[in-house]
């Protein structure tokens, strides 16, 4: 078993709490250290299933991605668990409400649950993030004019209600 894997899982929201577009290589190959040489890793969620980022040279190159359209303001954890992962490892489970930044415009208490693997020198080896994205979507597509949505949705209510533009 890692040692004290929710203290992992904080240093790395720690430390993405310090990362921005213009954060330097070595902050992001920093963050990179926390995973292992052949992790799987979902930052934004897990509705990109089919494009992990699946070692440290790739995670960078997801998180400088990810940072180009939002960045964590602000970590909220409503409760954690640590469990087997049945294979003889841990699964930590968070369970989150967290602030972001998208292009300008902060979307409070956002939704997400974190369950992460560790390998047997206590690097991450899975890290997979879930949520439902189309509030951040919306807000990147409203700032750079590309996204999904038709623009009829963008223009309905819906986008009103709950993204308050």
């Amino acid at each position: 078993m890692p040692p004290q894997p929710i203290e992992k899982i904080t240093k790395i929201y720690t430390h993405l709490l310090t990362l921005h577009p213009e954060s330097s290589p070595d902050a992001l190959d920093q963050f990179a250290s926390y995973f292992s040489p052949s992790c799987r890793v979902y930052l934004k969620s897990m509705r990109e299933a089919n494009d992990p980022a699946t070692d440290r040279a790739a995670i960078v190159s997801h998180l400088r991605d990810y940072l180009k359209d939002q960045v964590l303001e602000q970590r909220n954890v409503i409760s954690q668990s640590v469990g087997e992962d049945g294979e003889g490892g841990v699964r930590v489970f968070v369970e989150m409400e967290n602030r972001y930044n998208v292009h300008g415009q902060i979307l409070d208490r956002f939704p997400e649950t974190l369950v992460a693997t560790f390998d047997e020198e206590g690097l991450v080896n899975s890290f997979k993030l879930y949520s439902c994205r189309s509030h951040i979507v919306m807000l990147i597509q409203t700032a750079t004019g590309e996204g999904p949505y038709s623009e009829e949705v963008m223009n309905s209510s819906i986008q009103h209600h709950y993204l308050g533009v």
